[in-house]
């Protein structure tokens, strides 16, 4: 609410309300007050005429028409100038960036303290007050008339106050009369006008129940203009209450009338005084009752009725006596801010008046004066940062009342004090600076930022609204979901990016718009064109690299994503080689995107990228040196992983260990191991490696029987067991083709025995060997065909000579069902 806006930049400390407030003048306006600063110095220099320039004597042009006779000479000479011209056009164009920017901050720093000086000797030129106070302290006759004039300025201050207060007196009593009379007016009219308006809301609410009572069974078409009717019943209910409130406003003018007459009694005073300082003086001068009479006309009459006229119109301790409509907090606000603006212009150029009567020179005494009209206008500019927060409660409401006019009220709400704060700061710096033609200058600026302003806030919403329909349009068309999360993810850079260019064309456009010379800042060979040169160029860099580095990455995921949806096993390895690779052509990709986007940055900044690139070539070869066997391993991996020899997953025997492939990098290989230990491998230290994960497997069947058991029992056992493993559910699709029996493949000293094996797919090797083998237990058991084991037998030869004993080993034999032999 206004109220608090009001109250909290009232009791906030004097600095943090300083910088709470002013920060953001100084942002908005430092560009245009400067220009407006730099607008005499511009000028003078573009009507100063040139200085001559350097001459020559008689020899010297008898020399030089000698050099032009002559052919040889002059062909010599001109292609001196020539050569001379195009070495200073090379160096002016191979300055780099930042000596530029040095030079041009520094060309500027000058040309701005120059005109801060010339602005220092107008407006703040004190240079005399030594030597007047030095003449005062000497000249006699100086302080005589300096102190007559304080005297006569002393009695006049001290003798209206005395009056004042003598008259304040003798009117208490009628003052205090009429304004109980005015209290209680207001309150009987404010009673009767309450009556009224709540006698013709009562009565339009009755007409409107008896209309739609009367309606009841009418078309739908009858309702909706009944409906439509209700805000025009309190559009005029609002419309009464806002006459009601001036029609009592209009009846105060009596009693506002007549307490300001008294008032007009009380400053009257100050001419008294006056009078009788005249009257009374035994020693009357022209600079005494011209110091006297100013402060009686201007300190007392004329800020006498400006108080008058103010506490009749807003009246902020007295409501029942106020002339207008506002409310107590905007009529306190208004009222207390208007007299201290008064005060310090009335009793300033009182002040002013005295002291050139004082015999101040006139340059301290112009000096003094433009200080006091910069506190007025520093004060104006107070008065309309605290005043932001009542105007935005009242364009809210206006937008409120008028949906039509809400976005308009809404510019205002966030605009008016920038304008109001730009117009109070320059109209003191062109009076301040003397500018000759300031003040069509000043219009002239404010219609062209205005005009500024409108065309970039509908290029923004025409931008922006550009960019939303390009995400929508991509994100409703056939691309995948992952594509439309990649483009929506750069939607917030974009817009931000956008902001960062629309901001610019705006400074660029309000430059054109004050009169800047933007030839000359963005013109051929300039600070302006090369930074906007090297700015689109790094800009467009880096968004060909997001652009590669995107597309790169949606075709290996779209790739991926298509193998994925095929059931062929070369299809899955296919995709399986080719997740593997993604990390690594990342890394490489954007190593290459960094390395070329840097060098092209560095050397749009103007730094000469040769030795850098000299420098990273030598670096590379010692690196190379130094990193063999780190280059080896990233190229053994690289080959093994294009040849598809290992993948995430797998299972393989590596340098002799077995286990499970569960990490690939850029030079070595993880594999957890069945006892869980980690091994890693570099790529180059990879002599033989087999992989159980490819195309199919096979599960290896060895089987042993003793040489009492018929060998075609067993393979018919093994076949017995081999039909329904491909029976069962559980093993069925671990198993791609039936049995193949081997044979009998080894005759060993106490057994037989007998292989084949079992296709199988690369997962379901173990699970059916391991399923296979119990199996043959049972089955084995079943069928009562034994599994030889070697044993021993031992001989005692004495038991009492028990102390000895040796071991006979005997040929070992099949067992008897019962287990081990032993005598």
């Amino acid at each position: 609410m206004p109220d608090r806006a009001f109250s909290s930049g009232r009791h906030s400390p004097p600095s943090q309300f300083f910088w709470g407030h002013f920060r953001p003048l100084l942002r908005l306006f430092v560009v245009p007050l400067l220009l407006i600063s730099l607008a005499p110095t511009l000028a003078q220099a573009a009507t100063t005429p040139a200085p001559a320039g350097p001459h020559i004597d008689a020899a010297q042009a008898k020399q030089l028409i000698g050099v032009l006779n002559d052919d040889a000479k002059r062909k010599q000479f001109v292609t001196t100038l020539s050569n001379l011209t195009a070495a200073q056009t090379s160096t002016a164009q191979k300055a780099s960036l930042p000596d530029q920017v040095l030079t041009n901050l520094s060309s500027f720093g000058s040309r701005t303290m120059i005109q801060l000086r010339v602005l220092h000797q107008n407006a703040l030129n004190f240079r005399e007050i030594i030597p007047w106070v030095q003449h005062v302290w000497q000249d006699k006759s100086t302080q005589s008339q300096i102190s007559c004039v304080l005297l006569r300025v002393a009695l006049m201050i001290v003798g209206s106050f005395v009056l004042i207060q003598v008259m304040r007196l003798l009117l208490k009593l009628p003052r205090n009369k009429l304004d109980e009379l005015a209290k209680d007016h207001d309150r009987l009219q404010f009673h009767r006008e309450a009556d009224k308006l709540r006698a013709a809301s009562a009565a339009n609410a009755k007409a409107e129940k008896a209309e739609a009572e009367a309606e009841d069974d009418s078309s739908e078409d009858q309702k909706t203009s009944t409906d439509a009717a209700q805000p025009d019943f309190e559009d005029q209910l609002r419309r009464q209450g806002a006459l009601s409130r001036l029609l009592i406003s209009l009846h105060r003018f009596p009693y506002t009338f007549g307490n300001a007459v008294l008032d007009g009694l009380i400053i009257l005073m100050f001419p008294l005084t006056a009078l009788l300082i005249q009257s009374l003086d035994p020693a009357p001068t022209d600079e005494t009752l011209q110091s006297v009479w100013s402060i009686a006309w201007i300190s007392g009459i004329g800020l006498g009725i400006w108080t008058i006229l103010i506490r009749a119109l807003l009246a902020p301790k007295q409501p029942w006596l106020r002339l207008t409509v506002l409310q107590d907090n905007v009529a306190k606000f208004l009222y207390y801010s208007f007299l201290h603006l008064a005060t310090v212009l009335a009793w300033g150029y009182t002040a002013l008046i005295v002291l050139h009567h004082c015999t101040l020179p006139p340059d301290v005494s112009l000096s003094l004066e433009k200080l006091l009209v910069l506190v007025v206008h520093a004060m104006v500019a107070v008065m309309i940062l605290r005043a932001r927060g009542m105007i935005k409660h009242v364009c809210d409401r206006v937008a409120t009342r008028s949906p039509r006019l809400a976005p308009f009220m809404r510019v205002i709400a966030r605009c008016w004090w920038v304008v109001a704060l730009f117009f109070d700061v320059a109209l003191w710096l062109v009076w301040a600076a003397n500018i000759q033609g300031g003040y069509d200058v000043i219009l002239r600026i404010f219609v062209r930022t205005c005009v500024a302003l409108v065309l970039m806030r509908v290029l923004s919403i025409l931008a922006y609204g550009g960019l939303s329909r390009i995400v929508h349009a991509l994100t409703d068309s056939t691309l995948t979901h992952e594509t439309q999360n990649r483009i929506l993810r750069y939607y917030p850079v974009a817009q931000r990016l956008l902001a960062v260019v629309i901001a610019v064309l705006t400074a660029l456009s309000l430059a054109v718009a004050w009169g800047a010379p933007i030839y000359s800042v963005f013109g051929e060979h300039t600070l302006g064109g090369q930074l906007f040169s090297s700015i689109i160029t790094i800009i467009i860099a880096l968004v060909v690299g997001v652009v590669a580095w995107e597309v790169v990455n949606v075709a290996i995921e779209n790739q991926i994503r298509r193998l994925g949806q095929k059931d062929s096993v070369e299809q899955q390895n296919r995709m399986a080689r080719l997740r593997t690779l993604q990390p690594m052509f990342r890394i490489l990709l954007l190593v290459v995107l960094v390395i070329v986007i840097g060098l092209t940055v560095l050397s749009q900044l103007g730094i000469n990228t040769g030795p850098l690139l000299a420098s990273a070539s030598i670096f590379g070869v010692a690196l190379g040196f130094g990193s063999q066997k780190l280059v080896q391993d990233f190229i053994s991996g690289i080959f093994l992983l294009m040849e598809n020899a290992l993948t995430v997953g797998d299972s393989v025997t590596l340098n002799g260990t077995y286990g499970v492939i569960e990490k690939l990098s850029l030079r070595s290989v993880h594999i957890r191991a069945n006892d869980g230990s980690m091994n890693i491998f570099s790529f180059s230290s990879l002599g033989q490696v087999t992989n159980y994960n490819r195309d199919f497997s096979r599960a290896m069947i060895i089987v042993e029987v003793g040489y009492d058991v018929d060998t075609d029992v067993a393979v018919q056992a093994l076949l017995d067991i081999a039909q329904d493993m491909r029976k069962d559910p559980n093993f069925s699709s671990d198993i791609i083709d039936d049995f193949q029996l081997w044979g009998v493949s080894a005759l060993n000293d106490f057994s037989v025995t007998v292989r084949g094996t079992f296709p199988t797919t690369t997962s379901g090797r173990w699970p059916v060997e391991w399923e296979f083998y119990r199996r043959v237990k049972k089955t084995f058991e079943e069928r009562g065909i034994t599994i030889p084991f070697p044993t021993r037998t031992i001989n005692l030869q004495d038991v009492a000579e028990a102390g000895t004993s040796r071991a006979v080993p005997s040929r070992p034999h099949a067992p008897t069902q019962g287990g081990n032999n032993a005598s």
